[in-house]
């Protein structure tokens, strides 16, 4: 049996990166969401996990308070709970309220699973290692310079922030090449590396020491008064992109220590400092693109990767975005007892914010599907609450979603706001039915109720779902492509499920007359084949 696990995290990115751990992961399911410590026990009430992965700070109630709580009314339900970095005092009364242990929020996909694994078969207790001061400064770096899209201000920003308890008792100055000071500390600090010091560092394949009191290497300076450390900073094509400067009047009782802290933040200013200068280099132009076409591979890689092979069904589906990205989506969600998800959506705006809200709904999509089944309705209305609380951006999504049971050919399905899609029957000479929406679309408002309708595919019937991209596409005059072209297809089309996309397709183009496409274009198609 595999290991039941909810999560509860106020930060949507956490939460995503926990579920997409915990769904790759071997012997392990999700179970479900909470954003808050009151979500989190009624979570518990309604679904009983194994364990629970819970943020430690979260608005409404905190993690230890739920711990208590939790730990109280369900004694069998283990309590791992989460930190941006090694808070003893909180992690300590965590433990006291009852949690099994705690883990730190960058660990690996490998680590949470091995945690999750001792929490739930050996019952003892979960813990990291200890971290030194220094190098819970380090880990802070870390974390926040890949967390962050660094550019040179932000990355200035970090280090005021975070360099000068990394390297106590120092006097520090960060370049980024050519000449861009990004940290003089303190900065009424009485060392200063001079350009010809620089440009000798630019020379060195390696860190360099040089003691108190020793020649200065490059040139008729006075020799310094304490130990300097100059550290070059290597790209990943080996070239210089920065360096660093450290004065320490200690250096030489703690010097292995030093050359550690030293030499570790030179690997992790590597990649930012070689980002920052890469994209200094190129077009602003340049520079989008290649972001856009990074988020279009992103959005790709959330679409099923084939469609599921279902004995007696035939289906299909297209997406095509007018744009680098886009905002419609679709999906096929494996439930249990062999029933099928299928969603169908349409972000109201397009571009990358579009781009950004279409992962943000169709992760919660997916997300609520699992945990609701054969309950429809009560998945699009949890992920409307979601959208409500995790976003602020005024968007909202058109959806249809509905549960396919491939044995009784019963489709249970809600429709938000979206485009009726287009049942046509094999009987009563291919009469159809249009499934209207139950409800307002996804992120207006919250306490809404979507009715959850059944409808029966018989052998031959057609499901045609679409977005407005179809129907709003123009031809060269503004006359609109419109529901009743679509139909005729449809209905002229006797085949396939992928032939008949490939017909409405077709014939849009053949509409429009080579006119832009001038929005995101995307069909499914399900067909219940002949006896």
């Amino acid at each position: 049996m595999p290991i039941r696990v909810a999560i509860a995290d106020d930060q949507p990115l956490i939460r995503s990166g926990l579920t997409a751990f915990i769904m790759a992961a071997e012997g392990l399911v999700l179970v479900g969401e909470a954003v808050n410590g009151e979500e989190a026990i009624q979570l518990c009430e309604l679904v009983q996990p194994d364990i629970l992965v819970m943020d430690l700070k979260m608005p409404v109630m905190d993690g230890i308070t739920a711990t208590r709580a939790i730990r109280a009314r369900w004694p069998n339900i283990q309590v791992l709970v989460l930190t941006n970095f090694l808070e003893k005092g909180l992690a300590q009364s965590a433990l006291e309220a009852g949690a099994i242990g705690y883990l730190i929020k960058d660990l690996t996909a490998e680590e949470l699973t091995a945690a999750i694994h001792q929490a739930y078969h050996e019952r003892r207790p979960v813990t990291p290692r200890a971290l030194s001061s220094q190098e819970t400064s380090l880990e802070r770096i870390g974390q926040s310079l890949n967390e962050e899209d660094i550019d040179a201000s932000r990355l200035a920003g970090l280090l005021r922030k975070h360099l000068p308890a990394a390297l106590p008792d120092c006097e520090i100055e960060v370049r980024l090449l050519p000449a861009r000071e990004l940290l003089k500390f303190p900065a009424e600090s009485i060392h200063r590396l001079s350009e010809d010091g620089w440009r000798w560092l630019q020379e060195q394949a390696e860190l360099q020491i040089i003691y108190a009191g020793d020649p200065i290497p490059w040139g008729p300076e006075l020799p310094c008064d304490c130990d300097l450390l100059l550290a070059p900073v290597f790209g990943e094509t080996s070239k210089m992109v920065g360096g660093l400067a450290v004065w320490s009047a200690n250096a030489s009782d703690e010097m292995n220590n030093l050359l550690w802290t030293v030499k570790r933040l030179t690997e992790l200013f590597s990649r930012p400092m070689a980002h920052i200068l890469a994209a200094a280099r190129q077009p602003a132009s340049q520079n989008l693109a290649q972001q856009l076409a990074a988020a279009a591979k992103i959005q790709t890689d959330l679409l099923p990767l084939r469609m599921p092979v279902l004995p007696g069904w035939d289906l299909a589906a297209r997406l095509e975005p007018a744009l680098e990205t886009s905002g419609d989506f679709y999906d096929l969600i494996s439930l249990l007892n062999n029933h099928w998800g299928l969603v169908i959506a349409d972000v109201s705006d397009k571009g990358m914010g579009a781009a950004l809200f279409m992962a943000l709904a169709s992760t919660l999509i997916r997300t609520y599907a699992k945990q609701y089944p054969t309950l429809p309705a009560l998945s699009i209305s949890t992920v409307n609450e979601r959208i409500l609380t995790d976003s602020r951006s005024g968007m909202f999504v058109t959806a249809f979603y509905a549960v396919l049971d491939p044995l009784t050919a019963r489709i249970r399905y809600v429709n938000a706001g979206h485009n009726p899609p287009i049942l046509i029957s094999s009987q009563k000479s291919k009469s159809l039915d249009r499934l209207q929406p139950t409800g307002m679309a996804l992120g207006v408002m919250g306490d809404l109720i979507w009715k959850q309708k059944v409808v029966r595919l018989l052998p031959g019937d057609l499901l045609v779902m679409y977005t407005d991209g179809v129907t709003d596409a123009q031809d060269k005059y503004g006359e609109f492509y419109g529901e009743q072209r679509l139909l005729n297809v449809i209905r002229r089309c006797a085949c396939s499920a992928q032939e008949t996309l490939d017909a409405i397709l077709q014939d849009v183009r053949s509409f429009t007359g080579g006119m832009p496409q001038a929005d995101d274009i995307t069909l499914l198609a399900i067909r219940r084949e002949s006896y």
